[in-house]
């Protein structure tokens, strides 16, 4: 029976001690026989730093260390590349500030690669190390590991200056990976969040983010049938212990207890370290949820005040942390591992169909499903763009509508006043007024008595006018209503 690999985050190691791995080469030898630059967000305790691991020995090389592994037979061993790896979990960034951390761990990297520096700024070393270490010995492997690191230890209140400090520094540390991508062969950066506003995602626009990728979202974690075959025989050893359960009944109760991730909503991967001390232990426990949770998570639970967590739904695609001042509840505990997605549905703003949708509820008078679509939009709006001016509005469905393809004017000046918004078709003319946080019988009213359906009449076209209320405190349009004004 196989040592389980409990606490050990070098792949080397684990090798060169016989330890349990499952393996995960084939994704991994997809990821870099070809130029790539990466991110990928997990929770804590996942495997991000054995991944990272696992592709430095990869780049090195270090073929025996990948006997029997899929990938041995399928890798050319004679390529390899220079390793770049830089790790936020352990640069000491509390005690010395990040930026003097993190030009210590690029001297280090100076250090191994034999590289002389004169210059002070840590963003304008590490371009330096890349060039160099470039020209010295060819394209590189840059892992990152635990990028976040320094923001999520201080997102409590009484740090949180001293993140917003950390977060900056970070945004000018990363910039240099633009202009220098060149260099580069794969790049991998992970974490347990994706902030915004650290720059590695705005400049680094060619980036692929794998965190709901389809073809990776079992790259970390044990599926079912890994948990079956690598530990077939540490089930059989609890068997032997407890000769009162059957062989399916201990996998279904493991599969109650442990298997509860999912980035699609098909595929469910065990948490690694769960299992490994299940195995360990032969006892269920919450291992990995009492390994600690954030402080800063139980403040955020405690001042939102929200404990109703079935049937959430959120956009995943738009789960960024745009302000670390305004935390968002839901993607907080989604990144972090608290929230699994459980269903998967299209979102029509990102998903081609809802040009259709649109388009098509326009051209045949259906305005239930153009309604549906815009609601649907809205509520993915994030909270830092919370719509709280009529001009706002205004502005974002003129682009929704323009994008669509449609035949709109905003801000039309009439005889009696200003109508909001007039979509056009063959057949109809759709008069918009929108409101905020008031009432669409004032809308209705409104397109009545400034008459805004004149200006229209000689098209000869049915109009239709279209009140709307959006509610701030919904974050959606919460009323519609359409009265026919000329058949």
């Amino acid at each position: 029976m196989k040592l389980l690999s409990i606490g050990i985050q070098h792949f080397d190691e684990l090798r060169e001690t016989n330890r349990m791995y499952v393996d995960k080469t084939e994704m991994i030898y997809h990821l870099m026989k070809d130029k790539g630059v990466y991110f990928l967000s997990r929770p804590r305790r996942f495997g991000k730093s054995l991944l990272l691991s696992t592709m430095e020995m990869l780049a090195l090389g270090r073929k025996d260390l990948f006997k029997d592994l899929w990938i041995e037979d399928k890798w050319d061993w004679t390529r390899k590349y220079p390793v770049i790896r830089i790790s936020m979990l352990d640069i000491n960034y509390e005690k010395l500030g990040l930026e003097k951390a993190l030009k210590n761990i690029l001297t280090k990297i100076c250090n191994q690669y034999e590289i002389k520096i004169e210059i002070d700024a840590v963003k304008d070393i590490f371009k330096q190390i890349l060039k160099e270490v470039h020209a010295k010995h060819g394209k590189i492997v840059l892992l990152i590991d635990e990028y976040d690191k320094p923001i999520i230890d201080f997102l409590e209140e009484k740090h949180i200056e001293t993140a917003t400090e950390n977060q900056a520094i970070m945004k000018n540390f990363y910039s240099c990976l633009k202009d220098n991508g060149h260099f580069i062969h794969t790049l991998l950066i992970t974490g347990i969040s994706k902030f915004a506003k650290v720059s590695v995602f705005s400049e680094l626009n060619h980036l692929t983010d794998l965190t709901l990728h389809p073809n990776y979202v079992n790259l970390l974690g044990y599926t079912q049938e890994e948990l079956e075959k690598y530990f077939d025989e540490h089930l059989d050893f609890y068997l032997t212990k407890h000769n009162k359960e059957t062989k399916q009944g201990l996998l279904d109760k493991i599969r109650l207890w442990y298997n509860g991730f999912s980035w699609d909503g098909e595929n469910r991967v065990y948490n690694p370290f769960s299992i490994l001390n299940f195995f360990d232990t032969n006892q269920f426990a919450n291992y990995w949820f009492v390994s600690g949770t954030p402080t800063f998570l139980l403040r955020l639970m405690f001042e939102k005040k929200n404990y109703e967590f079935e049937n959430v739904s959120f956009n995943v695609n738009s789960n960024n942390i745009y302000d670390i001042h305004k935390l968002e509840l839901i993607p907080i505990l989604f990144q972090t591992g608290y929230l699994t997605i459980v269903e998967a549905k299209d979102n029509p703003f990102t998903d081609k169909k809802f040009i259709e949708r649109i388009s098509h509820g326009f051209m045949g008078n259906n305005l239930d499903e153009v309604e549906e679509v815009i609601d649907e939009m809205f509520k993915d709006v994030p909270h830092d763009f919370y719509v709280k001016q009529e001009v706002v509005l205004h502005c974002l469905l003129h682009i929704v509508f323009t994008y669509v393809g449609l035949q709109i004017q905003s801000e039309v000046h009439t005889q009696k006043g200003r109508l909001d918004a007039i979509v056009e078709t063959k057949s109809h003319v759709y008069i918009f007024e929108f409101k905020i946080n008031k009432t669409v019988n004032e809308a209705i009213k409104q397109i009545r008595q400034k008459e805004y359906g004149l200006k229209y009449v000689k098209t000869k076209k049915q109009l239709i006018g279209i009140g709307a209320n959006y509610s701030t405190k919904k974050r959606c349009f919460d009323k519609w209503k359409r009265i026919v004004i000329i058949k």
